[in-house]
């Protein structure tokens, strides 16, 4: 399944997952074709990158400490001394300056030499990065760390880096090493947990920007718990985060995207494929649970394996819906196929 998915779909995605579309514009579609998901992810940046290298890079403040001949910023009187600074007529000083050597710009350079050590990224994106990183040669390159990125903050003046910022730890989630001679090895993307979460991600988002009329969300729902009951390691209770759930005055929809390969199991030999008892258990506590005091469904969304399902069941007065959706065609089969299912709301 995950490996007949055309790479511009992932783009797609992608574009819906990380929000690119509210640009209002196609800056990052081409009608180029990718061999695979790292020449995609790298080609996305390279856009990205020619367009903030046209806009001006994001600058800070930063503290920098040099030996100057006049006072500026404050003197530093440690440093003057144990440099001896005043022997040659200066002074050792520390001032701020506003500085292009940020934690942005070093994420991003950083990126960039890990993806042009790449052996197998297509040369034509290769040398597009080596022009590109030729802009970024100011800016350090860093011991990225997954920490880095939860430091950055976004406001109105950078909100233009979140596409390129999310590729970058795209990108660094994938990297299995990086050798002594600098050569850099990727995970399968499709085939890694990072997909099903995008697969999550892009579902989510679909609805909030295509459905303007419904109330689209992922909340967490509270154990619905006797009151009248003693509770004991109450703490130790799952939490219900639900992927999607699609909203209206009368109706609630609560949906959960699961990314595995057979959504349909056999447990011994000779028994039929059945669904998954967990994926269903879960829906039903889901919709249980749910203070929603109107009509409530839920339902499981998989990617299409080897056979389309469309089943729907009521069980003790709830509706359980199971969807197929298939990865593996035109996007705009998949676009119709999302709003289809969207329609039992």
């Amino acid at each position: 399944m995950t490996k007949e998915i055309p790479i511009r779909n992932i783009y797609y995605m992608l574009s819906y997952a990380y929000d690119v579309l509210r640009e209002g514009d196609n800056v990052y579609l081409s009608d180029e074709e990718f061999d695979n998901i790292y020449d995609l992810f790298a080609k996305i940046l390279v856009n990205g990158l020619n367009l903030l290298i046209k806009r001006g890079f994001n600058k800070e403040y930063v503290c920098v400490s040099d030996e100057l001949p006049v006072l500026r910023g404050k003197v530093s009187i440690n440093d003057t001394l144990k440099r001896q600074s005043f022997i040659h007529g200066k002074i050792s000083c520390e001032y701020d300056e506003l500085s292009s050597n940020v934690l942005f710009n070093q994420i991003i350079k950083t990126t960039i030499i890990t993806l042009i050590n790449y052996k197998k990224l297509d040369k034509q994106i290769k040398n597009q990065l080596i022009h590109v990183n030729r802009y970024f040669q100011e800016i350090d390159v860093i011991r990225l760390q997954k920490s880095h990125f939860s430091r950055i903050a976004y406001h109105r003046n950078n909100r233009f880096y979140k596409l390129i910022i999310d590729i970058c730890e795209l990108i660094f989630d994938e990297v299995i090493v990086t050798s002594q001679k600098g050569e850099t090895i990727f995970k399968d993307f499709i085939r890694d947990s990072r997909m099903a979460a995008l697969y999550e991600k892009f579902i989510l988002n679909f609805y909030k920007k295509e459905l303007s009329s419904i109330l689209v969300y992922s909340p967490i729902f509270q154990w619905q718990k006797d009151e009248d009951f003693e509770h004991v390691g109450e703490g130790f209770l799952p939490i219900m985060r639900t992927d999607i759930v699609l909203q209206n005055k009368e109706r609630q929809l609560i949906i959960d995207a699961k990314y595995y390969i057979n959504a349909l199991q056999i447990r011994n030999v000779g028994d039929t494929k059945k669904l998954i008892s967990g994926n269903l258990y879960q829906i039903y506590t889901y919709i249980n649970n749910s203070t929603f005091t109107g009509e409530k469904a839920g339902m499981l969304i998989y990617p299409v394996v080897d056979t389309e399902l469309d089943f729907v069941y009521s069980i003790q007065g709830q509706k359980i819906y199971v969807k197929t959706l298939n990865l593996n065609t035109k996007w705009e089969d998949i676009y119709r196929r999302l709003k289809e299912i969207a329609e039992v709301i």
